[in-house]
């Protein structure tokens, strides 16, 4: 096989399998490591892959989330819409989990009016705003504190919300994949969010459309299991329909 198009074979595989070793393509296309290095080295000088620890990935496929502070000011308009829009769901005496994330933010902010309304978080910032509002409940998971962006993460976590169940979780992403769904660039975090997602009657997630479209290095929830998405104007008719097809209902606020 010539290089260029083993080259060209091993974008292809790449973008397939979203995250393969280097021992990995030395073994599928039957040559040894070293050559492999040198055809990723050329591919990641054209910008076609990215390397990472442990293999290589698409250079599309998001690595890492901004900072809390960006996030938080980041499409900020359209996160607030999604919020208030979100916020109507939600009814007396419901049970929801409000995941962490600056769009689920917006939602506790537009939680007003509401009785008997219990709400549960693995957020300090979400909590901190509903924490006057004497007709919610809030129920913090416990965790260890992320101190870029107050989120809750690890066992505690996790066990926590094992035996959980509400009516509604609206979940924060920071990629939404059309052929995968929900993704995630950090591993850590998410057994935490499969633990919401699973003690949930209803799914909703939450996200503006610079998530929509965008991979991230972990697909961990299917767009099959969703039951809606609530994100803005800015998503194309295509993409809509795209994951209409999937079945997914879509609320464009």
């Amino acid at each position: 096989m010539l290089t260029d198009e083993r080259r060209f074979k091993i974008l292809e595989s790449i973008k397939e399998k979203q995250f393969v070793s280097v021992n990995d393509l030395s073994e599928e296309f039957s040559v040894h490591e070293t050559t492999i290095r040198r055809d990723l080295d050329a591919l990641e000088e054209k910008g076609l892959v990215a390397r990472i620890h442990g293999g290589v990935i698409p250079s599309n496929v998001k690595k890492e989330e901004s900072p809390f502070d960006e996030r938080q000011t980041e499409n900020l308009a359209e996160k607030k819409r999604i919020g208030m829009y979100a916020a109507e769901m939600i009814q007396d005496n419901d049970s929801v989990i409000l995941d962490s994330g600056t769009t689920t933010l917006q939602i506790a902010k537009h939680l007003t009016g509401r009785k008997n309304l219990t709400v549960i978080t693995n957020d300090i910032n979400i909590a901190t705003v509903l924490r006057k509002n004497r007709d919610i409940k809030t129920i913090v998971t416990g965790g260890m504190v992320y101190h870029d962006s107050y989120m809750l993460n690890g066992m505690l976590t996790n066990d926590a919300l094992k035996n959980i169940f509400v009516d509604k979780a609206f979940m924060a992403t920071p990629a939404f994949d059309l052929r995968t769904g929900l993704n995630h660039f950090d591993e850590y975090l998410i057994p935490a969010k499969k633990e919401m997602l699973l003690s949930a009657q209803q799914i909703i997630v939450v996200a503006d459309f610079s998530k929509i479209g965008k991979k991230a290095l972990y697909a961990f929830w299917p767009i099959e299991k969703i039951d809606l998405l609530v994100t803005d104007t800015n998503v194309d008719g295509e993409t809509i329909d795209s994951l209409a097809a999937k079945g997914l209902s879509v609320e464009q606020v």
